[in-house]
């Protein structure tokens, strides 16, 4: 941001046309300015060198080599859109300063003024946008505890505010949102800064002024209709973060009505809560690692239409909890698993529908291109065979569809249509500037204007023969020079003979020129037949568009009802390519699935081997009742077993249950959940200065915080980061507070096999392991789920499969067998669950008594066990080197 001070210091000495690039930089200081200058856009000053660094550019001068010497850089205007997304892509906001007239016609400077400003999130290039997913600026304000959050997406139009009663369901709310552009009002700086780091991509406008009451309110009463955004909201704090939305899209449209319509309130507990470690253990949307297709999101977007994509993406992360809503969605995706026909009916169609949505925002911002509204129309002549379609299905699809009887499918837009069809031509060019882009026959003046581009010359033959007969002067000639134009030439031998309405326009050896008044008309419209005939065609194209943007509310709700549908068709194709199940929704506090299966891990890594698993739990509040299935699992087993996968694929059915997809079952019964609280995986936040184990512990406490009995919550080897007796006694304490004070249904996996005694004195607590079994030294993971806590960990074995040297993996096994006879560790420590050592004690035991000391001769019970332990088909040579050399070391004196 350039200093006033600055800006008024050059304005003092500039030229006229530099006096002009700092007006506009004075109006959008935080902005790097293009300054439109004949075929290029030059930048100046220290927009000029920000470029040039950011885009590879050469940085020159004006006035080089004197005192007034300006730094200066520029782009072609031609490819100027791709250096712009380059910036964006940077964090850069750009204006764009436009000349504001033809410089062949304007004497003196030509008048420039900026006509918009872009943003990382405000952009129309289509190139900029990701039209399967939403492009939000969001906005979040503090005001009295309470925070508001907005977002708006300049491309489709669509605003929409809520309110939060804490910070980490604020940060919750933004990442699910996801926006590109963030503006943090004051008091937001701690959740700016935790969003900046989860969403690095993601660009963070701090330092913004408070608004003020009365300013919010006009600026909402502006662009949505006086007391509009009063009747959508009480909240003023969430109407402050909706005009903050509002204030900065005006800003990038100076002069121009905001193209919002409406603000779209909700409620947070409308939806099932999935904060950010949710969103990032469960991989909902994007995977951890480079597998782009890891993602549950890439799994089921089978959708047709970028609209639907979008909508997918957007009941994902926010599944509802409302039964009879579920139940709504549920039937209109049986309704497409049942009738195949219809389902691919649909789909075909639907194949040849553009992006109705962002296309009715380009008409409403009148940036459409002739080759947008060749779209629209090829997307609106879909709409009656689709009605068609649905007339002919058998059933009651209007009930299934939710649309009441004598209500139309959908709004056909026959005349939006018809319009389109009667105005633009079938192939226009990519620019309305291009020309060619207005229909033949659909204005007489523009089919004048063509006529005389195309047939100039023969209707100056045909005119010429007219003249020639009703003079009787058989040596007419019409000519054409560049100082005199279009002429009569007649011989002196017939000049008498010359009409006395014809002008005689000059005298020559050969005899005289004349014009007459047809004559001047024809040469006049031939002569400026291209300029009227662009000029006509930009007038009436303009009028077009403006006529369309009357029909941007219902090409609206046109693709609103084409991505429902598009959505629950997609979802009753991935239920019958991967034989889904209709899942049961109710009240209850039920959690019963029956062959659950991990609707990526099934399809990626273990294609047509996955193992499915039953689970049950039931959180129902009657601890006395023992007929009712336990509501806490404590799930044990080895590494790779597939601990993580079950835990994550019950998490990931109740997520698709509730947004009103089929599930990965045999059959589902599931009781609403209002929250899905994670903690799997290991991982770290140096950025915060937070270490594995930290990050564990602060995600842990966010789950006991946040969870209610109506809750699913799945916690994976919780204590494992710290010393082995306080990692138990956590894991122990949180176990016992999810049983005994939250109540909900409760996956626990954990390596502590102490940990499983739990249920010796709960009874709403279950042990439940995955299988594997030991064969020869290698490990075989079955990945069925057994009654009971596992016996062992196989540990070692998991080590082997891992990779680890043969030499290594024997001492570990010498080890391990030492350890679980009660030996001393080589030092002569015995090992304790802390894992610190003391000198002739035996390992402790939890929830025992110490067990016997054993006298071990110095190196020999180490050299033994290991030549037992060691698996000499597996030795390398270099193995079986070091393996020597390590026996020798252990046999010396």
């Amino acid at each position: 941001m350039i200093d006033e001070s600055v800006i008024l210091a050059r304005l003092e000495k500039a030229t006229p046309v530099m006096r002009q690039f700092l007006v506009a930089k004075q109006a959008y200081p935080d902005a790097l300015l293009f300054f439109r200058m004949g075929d290029f856009y030059e930048l100046f000053y220290e927009d000029a060198a920000v470029a040039a660094r950011a885009l590879e550019l050469t940085l020159t001068s004006r006035n080089k080599n004197s005192e007034d010497e300006i730094p200066m850089a520029g782009v072609p205007y031609h490819a100027a859109s791709s250096y712009i997304q380059r910036l964006l892509d940077q964090g850069f906001s750009v204006a764009i300063c436009e000349q504001m007239g033809d410089p062949s016609k304007i004497k003196g400077i030509v008048p420039r003024e900026v006509v918009r400003v872009v943003t990382p999130a405000i952009t129309y290039d289509d190139a900029a946008l990701d039209a399967r997913k939403n492009m939000y600026l969001a906005s979040i304000e503090f005001d009295a505890g309470i925070y508001g959050i907005s977002a708006i997406d300049a491309s489709t139009g669509e605003l929409r505010a809520c309110e939060v009663d804490d910070a980490p369901n604020a940060m919750a709310e933004l990442v699910r949102l996801d926006p590109r552009e963030l503006l943090a009002g004051p008091g937001t700086e701690s959740i700016a800064e935790d969003f900046r780091s989860v969403r690095p991509r993601a660009f963070v406008r701090q330092g913004l002024a408070v608004l003020d009451a009365e300013d919010v309110d006009d600026a909402l009463d502006e662009a949505l209709g006086k007391g509009e955004a009063r009747a959508a909201t009480t909240s003023k704090v969430a109407r402050a973060a909706a005009a903050r939305c509002i204030e900065t899209m005006k800003t990038c449209e100076p002069g121009k009505r905001i193209a919002v319509s409406r603000l779209v309130a909700y409620q947070l507990g409308d939806t099932l809560l999935l904060d950010e470690s949710t969103q990032a253990h469960l991989e909902l949307v994007r995977a951890t690692g480079d597998d782009a297709k890891a993602s549950l999101l890439a799994q089921i977007d089978a959708t047709m239409t970028a609209s639907g994509a979008r909508l997918l993406r957007r009941r994902l992360l926010a599944p509802l909890t409302n039964v009879a809503d579920i139940r709504r969605r549920l039937d209109a995706v049986e309704l497409f698993v049942t009738q195949p026909g219809l389902r691919d009916a649909v789909r075909t169609k639907l194949k040849n529908v553009s992006d109705i949505e962002r296309l009715a925002m380009k008409i409403a911002t009148e940036r459409a291109a002739p080759r947008d509204l060749v779209a629209l129309r090829t997307s609106l002549y879909e709409l009656g065979p689709l009605s068609a379609e649905l007339d002919r299905a058998p059933g009651d699809v209007r009930q299934a569809l939710g649309i009441p009887e004598k209500q139309p499918w959908i709004d056909p837009c026959a005349d939006t249509y018809e319009k389109i069809a009667r105005g633009i031509g079938d192939e226009p060019p990519l620019k309305a500037s291009d020309g060619n882009v207005i229909r033949d026959g659909f204005d007489a003046d523009l089919n004048e204007a063509r006529t005389l581009m195309k047939d100039g010359q023969r209707l100056l033959v045909e005119l010429e023969t007219r003249l020639r007969e009703s003079s009787q002067i058989p040596s007419l000639k019409l000519r054409y020079t560049r100082v005199f134009g279009y002429y009569l030439e007649v011989t002196k031998s017939h000049v008498a003979k010359a009409p006395s309405t014809w002008r005689r326009k000059q005298t020559v050896a050969s005899g005289e020129r004349f014009t007459c008044e047809e004559l001047d008309v024809l040469a006049e419209k031939i002569t400026h037949a291209e300029g009227r005939a662009a000029e006509r065609e930009a007038e009436l194209y303009a009028a077009l568009v403006r006529d369309l943007g009357k029909d941007v509310e219902r090409l609206r709700g046109v693709a609103a009802r084409l991505a429902e549908w598009d959505v629950a068709s997609t979802l009753a194709e991935i239920a019958h390519r991967n034989d889904y199940a209709r899942p049961e929704i109710d009240d209850s506090f039920v959690l019963d699935i029956e062959e659950s299966r991990h609707p990526v891990v099934e399809k990626i890594a273990a294609a047509g081997r996955f193992v499915a698993n039953d689970v049950t739990l039931d959180a129902s509040p009657s601890p006395d009742d023992e007929s009712l299935a336990s509501r806490l699992w404590l799930v044990t087993g080895p590494n790779m077993a597939g601990k993580s996968t079950l835990m994550r694929q019950v998490a990931l059915t109740v997520i698709l249950a509730q947004m009103g997809s089929f599930v990965p079952a045999r059959r589902a019964h599931i009781g609403v959940v209002d929250r899905v609280l994670t903690r799997v995986g290991a991982s770290d936040n140096l950025a915060r200065g937070d270490s594995t184990f930290m990050v564990e512990m602060k995600e842990t406490a966010n789950v006991l915080r946040r969870a209610t009995r109506r809750s699913l919550v799945v916690l994976d080897e919780i204590g494992r980061g710290t010393s082995t007796y306080d990692g138990l006694a956590i894991a122990w304490a949180v176990a016992e507070h999810l049983h005994d004070v939250v109540g909900c249904r409760a996956l626990f996996a954990t390596h502590y096999h102490e940990l499983t005694e739990l249920t010796m004195t709960r009874t709403r607590a279950e042990n439940w392991s995955v299988s594997a079994r030991e064969h020869e030294g290698d490990i075989v993971f079955l990945h069925k789920l057994s009654r009971g806590a596992a016996s062992r960990s196989f540990g070692v074995a998991c080590a082997r499969l891992a990779g680890l040297p043969e030499i290594v993996l024997a001492r570990a096994r010498s080890l391990l067998e030492d350890l679980e006879k009660g030996a001393p560790l080589p030092g002569g420590s015995h090992a304790t669950m802390r894992g610190r050592t003391k000198k002739g004690r035996t390992q402790l035991d939890l929830f025992g008594g110490a067990a016997p000391a054993v006298e071990t001769p110095a190196g020999v019970t180490e050299a033994l066990g290991m030549i037992r332990s060691v698996d000499v088909d597996r030795l390398t040579p270099l193995e079986a080197l070091q393996l020597v050399a390590s026996l020798k070391k252990l046999a010396a004196p």
